[in-house]
């Protein structure tokens, strides 16, 4: 499950997290977008809570791929996403009814949280990510089938860019989610 932080807060001093983000969704908590950089600069930790914040959710059949773009400076970026990638442990891989995803970005040589935000997506884009992942998780996991997925979307759809313009299956701008 989600452990609680703060903007300050370290994560588990012993972890050496990778470069790059890692995406969690279960049922009845957040989305957590967990985004690891090594000394982010403060265009990219302003970019957190900056709007707005955009996602575009491309369904690869074994695979999902949530591409996202932070504040109006930064350029899209992506994560691959499977609900066979969660512990059995950690809950039912969904999309909570209210669809707040809440966005951690980490410094990885110290593991301090130096920004957190907390957005919704509409429940429209929402319910594409529930069908897809529901129908993810119900189908027999394969890692071959998702590796061979991804190679070929990078392959037809280099960027993040390229995911976004031709090949999302739904994109939205998240709002702000206040009083939390």
């Amino acid at each position: 499950m989600h452990s609680i932080v703060e903007v300050g807060s370290r994560l588990e001093p012993y972890v050496n997290y990778p470069e790059g983000a890692a995406l969690t969704m279960f049922a009845g908590e957040p989305a957590q977008l967990m985004i690891f950089i090594s000394r982010p600069h403060a265009l990219e930790i302003d970019a957190v809570t900056a709007t707005p914040t955009r996602f575009a959710w491309v369904d690869g059949e074994h695979v999902g791929i949530l591409v996202y773009r932070l504040g109006p400076i930064l350029s899209w970026s992506q994560i691959a996403y499977t609900p066979h990638a969660s512990a059995e442990e950690d809950g039912v891989p969904d999309v909570a009814d209210d669809p707040i995803v809440r966005i951690v970005l980490v410094d990885r040589d110290d593991n301090t949280v130096k920004a957190l935000n907390e957005v919704r997506w509409p429940a429209e884009f929402a319910a594409t990510v529930r069908a897809s992942v529901a129908r993810m998780r119900d189908t027999p996991f394969s890692r071959i089938a998702c590796d061979h997925v991804l190679a070929a979307m990078h392959r037809r759809y280099p960027t993040p860019e390229d995911l976004v313009v031709d090949r999302a299956d739904a994109h939205c701008t998240a709002t702000p989610v206040t009083g939390r």
